[in-house]
């Protein structure tokens, strides 16, 4: 048993080594030569039979067609309408010898003790012929078959004549052979052109392939992720793949760029207030001279010290939203009562002069992480208070419609550029760094929010002008009582 998987696993071994070209030119080559085999076996068949049937059906013939002489000659001598049944053997005109060999069949005439009267068979042993009345038998004369059919005929005096045919298969069968193998050589020839003709057709339409993969081995060995496949002018499988292979390659290049300045960006973050921290240590430990001045420095380094926290914490929890770890406990919630807690909260934490302005609709209920989407609207809602003008309004909206519930929060402060907004979805991105840095914000809030929104089956979607305010508006799916 381990003899025949060891053997199994060579010829494997082997196969996988023969490129993919050769294998295909290989499978359909050998499909050819079954087809023709199996085609060339029954074409044998077929035409042995056929054969039989043709050899018997002309041997008939011919012994009819000379039966037809012979009566035609009695005719001739016996013009007494009572004898014209019967043919009279004694006439003395001879047939001519080229009405012995009629269709490539063989005649004579025997009387009734087997004596050869006229004709000449191709055998010496003709006394051997058996005179069977109107039937075709099959007969082996040293070692070859014939068909022999004989048909009797009868004068007045009750003498009878028998009009032998016999004709030779295998004679017939050679001439067939002859022409078997004639085709075969022609269909070897065939296979072998259409094997060649096939392997140059499928390395041209593999050519691709080997494009492809030289470049993605370039791109491996240079790390060079600007390159790309690029083949253009045909819309086949090998084509589309390529495409494919670009595609994802633009994604990584992005995914890996976006990468580096997150790295960049968050080691930018921590950095500072990591500044911040040593500077008031070493001016703690080297220039504090009163207990207050020592306060105010610890209370600078427990604020950078919370900062990093928080910063850590983010981190933390976008790379497992990233890895698709981060936990969660979705349940019908009243999003209705989430939405009210959350602006009571930030009216509280914001005493800024701005305004909050409710439309609330009571009792909508969804399916929900209850600390990721109040996650979300504390996002949100914090955010048009960091960017509100001082004495305005921030906006805050709920409705149900079609199955579909609606948030919408809105302030009128500073705006964000038409070419902004696509970027404000990015990691630590500030629309305005001077404000952020004041209010502590990161920039990792919105691209949080984007991806609770989506882990909700939800959309989120943002309107700006500049000088003018911000609307972000959420849809999610409703869940009924």
């Amino acid at each position: 048993m381990s003899c025949v998987t060891t053997a199994e696993r060579e010829v494997n071994n082997f196969m996988n080594k023969i490129s993919i070209k050769l294998r295909v030119t290989a499978w359909y080559t050998l499909i050819m030569i079954a087809i023709s085999a199996v085609a060339m076996t029954a074409m044998i068949k077929v035409s042995r039979d056929m054969i039989v049937r043709e050899s018997g059906a002309r041997t008939v013939r011919a012994v009819n067609n000379l039966s037809h002489v012979i009566e035609g000659r009695f005719n001739r001598k016996m013009p007494d309408d009572a004898q014209k049944q019967k043919p009279d053997f004694s006439s003395d005109k001879e047939i001519p010898d080229f009405r012995f060999f009629d269709q490539g069949v063989h005649l004579a005439v025997y009387d009734a003790d087997h004596n050869l009267v006229e004709g000449v068979m191709p055998f010496e042993f003709a006394d051997s012929i058996p005179l069977t009345d109107d039937k075709i038998e099959t007969k082996v004369y040293s070692g070859e078959q014939y068909l022999v059919y004989s048909k009797s005929v009868e004068n007045s005096d009750g003498e009878r004549r028998w009009i032998t045919g016999v004709v030779s298969i295998d004679n017939e069968g050679r001439m067939m052979g002859s022409m078997i193998t004639t085709n075969l050589v022609l269909t070897l020839i065939l296979i072998l052109t259409a094997a060649i003709g096939g392997y140059l057709i499928i390395k041209r339409a593999f050519r691709p392939v080997d494009i492809i993969s030289r470049t993605a081995k370039e791109i491996s060995e240079s790390s060079d992720l600007t390159r790309r496949i690029a083949l253009h002018g045909g819309n086949d499988e090998i084509y589309r793949l390529a495409d494919a292979f670009d595609t994802m390659l633009d994604k990584i290049e992005l995914t890996v760029e976006n990468e580096k300045q997150f790295t960049s960006d968050a080691s930018h973050e921590l950095r500072t207030p990591v500044a911040v921290i040593n500077s008031e240590c070493e001016y703690v430990l080297e220039c504090a001279k009163t207990v207050d001045e020592a306060k105010e420095s610890v209370t600078s380094i427990k604020r950078q010290s919370d900062k990093m926290a928080k910063l850590i914490t983010e981190l933390l929890t976008i790379s497992r939203m990233d890895r698709n770890t981060l936990k969660t406990n979705f349940e019908r919630i009243d999003i209705s009562e989430l939405v009210g807690f959350v602006c009571d909260e930030q009216e509280e934490i914001h005493d800024c002069g701005i305004t909050m302005e409710r439309d609330i609709e009571p009792a909508v209920y969804a399916v929900a992480d209850h600390m990721l989407i109040a996650r979300m609207f504390i996002n949100l809602i914090s955010n048009a208070y960091s960017y509100g003008k001082p004495d305005g309004t921030v906006r805050v909206s709920l409705h149900k419609n079609d199955g579909k519930i609606t948030v919408i929060i809105a302030d009128d402060g500073i705006g964000i550029a038409r070419e902004n907004l696509p970027k404000i979805w990015e990691r630590f991105y500030q629309v305005d760094s001077s404000r952020n840095n004041e209010s502590g914000s990161l920039g990792l809030g919105l691209s949080m929010v984007k991806w609770i929104a989506e882990c909700h089956g939800g959309k989120i979607s943002v309107t700006s002008e500049l000088g003018v305010g911000t609307e972000f508006m959420f849809v999610m799916p409703e869940c009924e009582e």
